[in-house]
């Protein structure tokens, strides 16, 4: 598991950083979402929470080594495998995406600096890769967001400047 901070009961995920928890008194975090996406999974009967903070789309033309969350083709199936090593079953899981914003617009921006909507489409191909649902996504739009998934229940809180959401994870 790479993270930089754990204060108290809170997981906070930097860029290109995951997690996965099956303490009932944590909570995972991801501060700030832009053109990132989080993926959020949860396993309801055991209480095992996973997320990823994912920056780019794929890992075709970067660093593979030691930053594979940072990549979402390789973030997904890293923590889905991470939770089934604590006991999760994958077809429990249920999936939340959170993020993929577009930050920067105008007509000097082309198609392929969409990151935030790239990296939204990505992250449903690799869901769909691990045969999993989506049961919840936040995605799109112009504002950022921060998600917490709490491992004791499963509630997710997403929050932006603009709105604030809940979801159960179960």
């Amino acid at each position: 598991m790479t993270l930089d901070v754990v204060t108290n009961e809170r997981i906070m995920l930097s860029l290109g950083e995951w997690a996965v928890s099956d303490d009932p008194e944590r909570e995972l975090v991801c501060l700030g979402l832009g053109s990132c996406v989080a993926f959020c999974a949860y396993d309801p009967q055991k209480h095992i929470g996973g997320m990823a903070h994912m920056v780019l789309p794929d890992s075709d033309h970067g660093k593979r080594s030691g930053a594979e969350a940072k990549f979402v083709d390789l973030a997904v199936p890293l923590v889905v495998r991470e939770m089934e090593g604590l006991g999760a079953l994958r077809s429990r899981l249920v999936v939340h995406l959170v993020g993929g914003a577009q930050m920067l617009s105008g007509a000097s921006f082309s198609d392929t600096m969409m990151i935030g909507q790239r990296n939204v489409e990505a992250a449903h191909e690799a869901v769909e890769a691990q045969r999993l649902k989506i049961t919840s996504e936040d995605t799109g739009g112009d504002a950022g967001r921060t998600v917490k998934l709490a491992i004791a229940t499963g509630q997710l809180d997403i929050s932006s400047p603009r709105k604030k959401l809940t979801a159960a994870a179960a």
